[in-house]
């Protein structure tokens, strides 16, 4: 029986989805901070070594960084299937049912880490091998890779805690785990980068470790709050972890068209990555920065979009689906005007940013017309994100997984023509974000104008 002597349940007002989205927004920036740091230490990184530069340590991190943010979406959008599902029992106040999914949570991103480790050490050399030109970058974006995921299973573990306490209404716990691994990453990025405190000098090797550091520790952190969480025994967390078989099978239909769509996602990023490689070195470089700018302007989209996908499944658990539509246009409206007051800064002085950001003068020339168009498609990206995400907590997820496959193949089709048969500036490349985030804005509007979701039941 449902538990109700506790609540769970969410309203569809504005405090709610500030006391939600704040957290998580810091939560979400913190990581995305420490990787703008990344790029700092690194863009203003002279290698000794005449046979490696900085374009090659800046375009190497962004393309190895991309393989790994693929793997890691595939833990991400099981997460996100968990935090639908979770949501939609916290709508119901059914503490156990949140706790059994948890439990199989646990299993079943052990053994997905486990599985793309081993895969990973045979497929990434092949899949550079065939993408990248340079040499020097490829080998240099493999030693990355071969560092950074071995600290997969913390990774995964760390997001279905951040969707536990997002579902549970207790948001506030995910800051813990994110500035822990804020401070850790930046802090050996900076001491195994350069050498510091009588450490070895890195370089590009430092910064990988510095990364497993810190998803280590932000588990562990995560850990300890999840022992802190009120009324822990009511969910039973870790009190029965024996396999249920038909549980897991749920969890992976309802998780798997996510987990391909993210993967297309994070996949189709990569293959730009490839392509922009072809363009040069500076190009590259460029692009890395400006990937991290990307995370940074686009927190509090990802934030709200997180926070809309949990507040729509917890309303449906309520039967108050005539709230829903208010709510979504609520998001929007705070989200768009997050982005707008982010962005314009970096909008008007893009030089002055990239200037900080590396020494590399082609580097920021090459970055400053891109960088203009990165901060105008998070404007797009604040209000697709958050559509998308309701999406989602609708409950079809097949819908989504359609949906982000048409616009990659939109946007696929786009880069390819401009790269590789047009041979235009990198500027171009880049306004393929405007075809991704539009694509994606159109048709999760139409889908939750259609009412089709009403009748989805999980």
């Amino acid at each position: 029986m449902p538990d109700t002597t506790f609540n769970l349940k969410a309203q569809a007002s504005l405090m709610h989805i500030f006391k939600l989205a704040w957290p998580m927004a810091i939560s979400i920036f913190i990581p995305q901070l420490s990787m703008l740091c990344n790029s700092l230490f690194l863009g203003n990184y002279i290698p000794e070594s005449d046979k490696i530069g900085t374009q090659h340590i800046l375009a190497a991190s962004g393309i190895g960084g991309i393989y790994i943010l693929t793997l890691t979406m595939i833990g991400f959008g099981l997460s996100s299937g968990l935090l639908m599902l979770m949501s939609r029992k916290a709508g119901e106040n059914d503490r156990l049912a949140i706790g059994g999914l948890m439990n199989q949570g646990y299993l079943i991103t052990s053994a997905f880490s486990v599985t793309l480790i081993l895969i990973s050490l045979f497929l990434a050399p092949t899949l550079l091998q065939w993408g990248i030109h340079d040499s020097v970058i490829r080998e240099a974006a493999l030693e990355f890779i071969g560092i950074r995921y071995w600290s997969l299973p913390f990774l995964f573990i760390n997001q279905i805690h951040q969707q536990f306490f997002l579902a549970t209404s207790q948001s506030r716990r995910i800051m813990v785990p994110a500035i822990t691994h804020a401070i850790v990453n930046i802090y050996f990025d900076y001491v195994f980068i350069y050498g510091q405190f009588n450490f070895a000098e890195m370089g590009l090797a430092g910064a990988a470790w510095a990364s497993c550091l810190a998803d280590i520790t932000a588990a562990c952190a995560g850990m300890i709050m999840m022992r802190q969480v009120s009324e822990r025994k009511a969910y039973r967390i870790l009190k029965a972890l024996a396999v249920d078989a038909k549980l897991i099978g749920y969890i992976l239909l309802k998780s798997s068209p996510l987990i391909v769509q993210y993967v297309l996602s994070i996949g189709a990023w990569l293959i730009f990555y490839m392509l922009v490689e072809h363009i040069g070195p500076a190009a590259s470089a460029a692009s890395q920065i400006l990937r991290s700018v990307f995370g940074v302007v686009g927190v509090a989209a990802w934030a709200l979009g997180a926070t809309c996908n949990s507040m729509v499944s917890n309303l449906i658990g309520q039967n108050r689906k005539e709230e829903v539509i208010p709510l979504i246009l609520k998001i929007i409206r705070l989200s768009l005007l997050c982005a707008v007051v982010i962005g314009t800064p970096l909008l008007v002085f893009p030089k002055w940013f990239l200037s900080r950001m590396t020494t590399d003068p082609m580097t920021i020339e090459t970055g400053i017309v891109s960088l203009r168009i990165v901060i105008l498609a998070t404007w797009i990206l604040s209000v697709s994100t958050v559509c998308f995400n309701a999406v989602v907590g609708t409950g079809n997820t097949r819908v989504n997984m359609y949906i982000e496959m048409i616009a990659i193949v939109l946007y696929l089709t786009y880069t390819f023509q401009v790269v590789e048969f047009w041979h235009l500036p990198l500027h171009w490349a880049w306004c393929s974000e405007f075809v991704y985030w539009l694509s994606l804005l159109l048709m999760s509007a139409w889908y939750l104008r259609s009412s089709k979701w009403k009748q989805i039941v999980l």
